[in-house]
């Protein structure tokens, strides 16, 4: 009787700490989640489009780039669709931009808010990259059906990668932005290199190009910019056998998990630094 009872309350207490479990996650959900809400407000309004700003400037951005592509070069570079080209390295790239750059003081802009006990410094930051997660992808999405319709884009040949791509780019962008939005409340110097850097590290960042059209004493180098590996994935996935990739997936793996766990690391520190007024 004593050893069942035993295994009884042992049953009993995992039930209670998987519901504890449960209720701070569903808490974490409730909280990031209001967070979008009050950052969408913040930064595009309640009055005309509001939210749908979200979607309509990364849309706006990708087709005024797809235009300009499109009346510069022809249809096929390297014997690879333009417009698919285009959209599978600038919308990711936006994605990347607008992480790092919307992390840079997030916990500053939303002190305030640390009075309520419920509220965590990491959800300021989370429901940040959500919300350009959301956007770029919707924004993607959008493009994809509308230029499919007219022929213009066909989906990827191999799902696996082209959401893999999607997923290491996601990492890496939060990655960084973690880091970046620890850094910049503990150095005020860090905010004013974000904004030049995102624009500069553009040309290296595989958005544009493909390892395979580079010098071949090139492309090694090219390879230690994780972004470059995510491109490449992401690229055999939406071209298939029709392009020649290169990609080292442990490595991108690695130092995605790497700078997420450094930035972890950071926010242990960065909390004295946040003025709650």
């Amino acid at each position: 009787m004593a050893s069942k009872a035993y295994f009884f309350s042992k049953d009993i207490l995992g039930g209670l700490l998987s519901g504890a479990a449960w209720r701070a996650a569903h808490l974490r959900m409730i909280v990031v989640g209001a967070l979008m809400l009050r950052e969408v407000h913040t930064r595009y309004g309640r009055d005309n489009l509001g939210f749908l700003w979200l979607i309509a400037e990364p849309m706006l951005f990708c087709l005024g780039v797809v235009a300009v592509w499109s009346a510069t070069k022809p249809p096929h570079e390297h014997g690879i669709p333009v417009l698919a080209f285009v959209m599978t390295g600038y919308i990711p790239f936006f994605l990347w931009r607008h992480c790092v750059f919307r992390s840079v003081l997030c916990f500053r802009a939303n002190g305030s808010l640390l009075y309520h006990r419920q509220v965590g410094i990491m959800d300021f930051l989370v429901a940040r990259i959500l919300l350009e997660i959301y956007g770029s992808i919707v924004t993607f999405a959008l493009i994809a059906f509308v230029f499919g319709l007219a022929d213009m884009y066909t989906v990827p040949e191999d799902l696996g990668l082209f959401f893999l791509g999607w997923t290491l780019m996601i990492l890496y962008s939060a990655g960084l932005a973690i880091i970046l939005a620890c850094l910049s409340e503990m150095y005020d110097w860090v905010e004013k290199l974000v904004a030049p850097s995102t624009y500069l590290i553009m040309p290296i960042s595989g958005a544009f190009f493909m390892v395979d059209w580079l010098p071949y004493w090139l492309q090694k180098y090219a390879l230690l910019v994780p972004s470059v590996n995510a491109y490449e994935i992401l690229r055999a996935g939406q071209f298939g056998s029709g392009v020649r990739v290169h990609y080292d997936l442990y490595y991108t793996l690695f130092v995605c998990l790497l700078l997420i766990t450094i930035g972890l690391v950071l926010t242990r520190s960065v909390r004295r630094h946040v003025e709650v007024e």
